[in-house]
């Protein structure tokens, strides 16, 4: 039995590796702000400023109390012509997300300065794909000199991303039209990636043969991120900086599995391979940003634009995976997770309806292109089952959505879609393939998130005499 073609009937490996790490605008944090895509650097009016620019701290009228009391999301992947048969596969998910808890308060003995905490889930997702191909007859491939006869095969795929950011900001006032701000946040990360791959054949004399491998990373990141904000109020616009320092890691830590195994009628063909690697020398890197965005009052309606640039991020190893090691096969591949960034301007645009005092329409667009810079391998004779942690896709982001006021509250519904295509390279380290597929794979992404929010909100006296500890999350 040939192993070469036996391999070659296996799901890509290289699609394991989606959402490895989001593009920089792919989430969004407070109510107004999500409906506005987050282009508010200069005009952020809800305690997503502790995110966007924490010196509009500063500026806002009400302190509240901020929660994104739901955010659904409904997520599609689609990935086209993926298998070696050239199907396609695809997954959808509808499941809530938890978004931002945020409140303000002031100290009695530090006058003029403002305060804010604030929680939410940076990034995340929850990502699964299985496959069946149920008995294939091998001439359907179009093989040449193949002995098999029919085969089947499961692929199955998970990949999941936690990201959470819990921090405080503080801001206050230079002058009647300038104030600057800051915020700190903790990030706890953790990314993980699996793939199993089984598949059983049989030839045409009835012999039978089993081969199965799974390859799966998990990296966890413990840091600091920080924001310093400059905004000014001018008298037909406002205007805000908001500076993103690069990612501060304290601690980092990797694990990398590697098995494969293969029964085959050739004793010489044979494969019992197992390697599994904790505590690795792992590295998160994210880069400096900033932005630079605008509030333009026209009539009683506004128009908020913003722009946003992120640096590069030289290639770099995200987790060092030692050699791997087998009892049967002394030409292992190597395995390099690494990742590089390239340097990014994205752009958005977003608009306020002032229908009435307690009525307001928003509507949004925002680029989101990837900074992800694929991986090569070093050497034509370097395999690598995991070519690189990310693939590269642009993204455009739509909003559009209402803000109901009431006396003591703000109610806000919403949408956002985002969606993004992308083609990645079959592996082509694989020798034997059907004549009848092409070389690439397509990505399509489409994702739907619906906004139900609530600002509940406080006067200042109040606040003042308002137990912090006590507050309700």
């Amino acid at each position: 039995m040939n192993y070469k073609v036996l391999v070659s009937i296996l799901l890509l490996t290289n699609i394991a590796c989606i959402n490895a790490q989001r593009n920089y605008k792919f989430e969004n944090f407070g109510n107004r702000s999500i409906l506005l895509n987050g282009n508010v650097t200069g005009s952020v009016d809800d305690l997503g400023a502790t995110f966007y620019n924490p010196a509009r701290l500063a500026l806002v009228d009400d302190p509240v109390f901020l929660i994104n009391a739901k955010i659904y999301q409904l997520s599609n992947i689609k990935l086209g012509n993926v298998t070696i048969d050239g199907k396609d596969l695809s997954t959808t998910n509808f499941d809530g997300l938890p978004s931002m808890v945020a409140g303000s308060f002031k100290i009695k003995k530090l006058e003029g300065h403002h305060f804010a905490y604030s929680f939410f889930s940076r990034n995340r997702s929850d990502m699964s794909v299985k496959y069946n191909s149920k008995v294939t007859e091998i001439d359907e491939l179009d093989f040449n000199n193949s002995e098999l006869d029919k085969y089947v095969s499961t692929t199955s795929i998970e990949n999941k991303l936690r990201e959470n950011w819990f921090g405080s900001s503080w801001a206050t006032s230079i002058s009647s039209n300038f104030s600057i701000g800051a915020s700190l946040f903790v990030s706890i990360y953790k990314f993980e990636v699996g793939q199993k791959q089984q598949i059983d054949v049989i030839d045409e004399l009835d012999n039978v043969g089993h081969y199965n491998s799974s390859i799966s990373f998990r990296q966890n990141s413990y840091g600091l991120f920080g924001k310093i904000g400059a905004a000014w109020i001018f008298p037909k616009f406002d205007l805000g900086v908001n500076l993103s320092l690069p990612y501060l890691e304290v601690y980092s830590e990797g694990k990398f599995n590697y098995e494969e195994f293969l029964s085959n009628i050739d004793d010489e063909d044979d494969i019992f391979t197992f390697n599994d690697y904790n505590d690795l020398d792992a590295k998160r890197k994210y880069p400096l940003g900033i932005s630079v965005g605008a509030g333009i009052p026209i009539k009683k309606h506004k128009l908020h634009v913003d722009l946003s640039y992120n640096s590069k991020v030289d290639n770099y190893s995200k987790i060092d995976i030692p050699d791997l090691v087998s009892e049967t096969d002394d030409s292992l591949p190597t395995i390099l997770f690494n990742e590089e960034l390239n340097p990014i301007f994205n752009i958005g645009v977003g608009t306020e309806i002032n229908i009435s005092e307690k009525l307001n329409f928003y509507g949004s667009f925002s680029t989101d292109f990837s900074p992800f810079v694929e991986q090569k391998s070093s050497s034509d004779n370097v395999e690598q089952p995991m070519k690189t942690a990310n693939f590269s896709t642009d993204y455009y982001h739509y909003g559009f959505g209402v803000n109901v006021s009431h006396k003591w509250a703000n109610f806000i519904l919403g949408s956002i879609y985002s969606s993004g295509n992308s083609k990645i390279e079959k592996n082509t380290s694989i020798p034997v393939s059907p004549s009848n597929t092409d070389n690439f794979s397509n990505i399509k992404i489409n994702r739907w998130r619906f906004v139900i929010g609530i600002e509940i909100l406080f006067m200042d006296k109040t606040l003042n005499k308002y137990n912090l500890d006590n507050r309700l999350f």
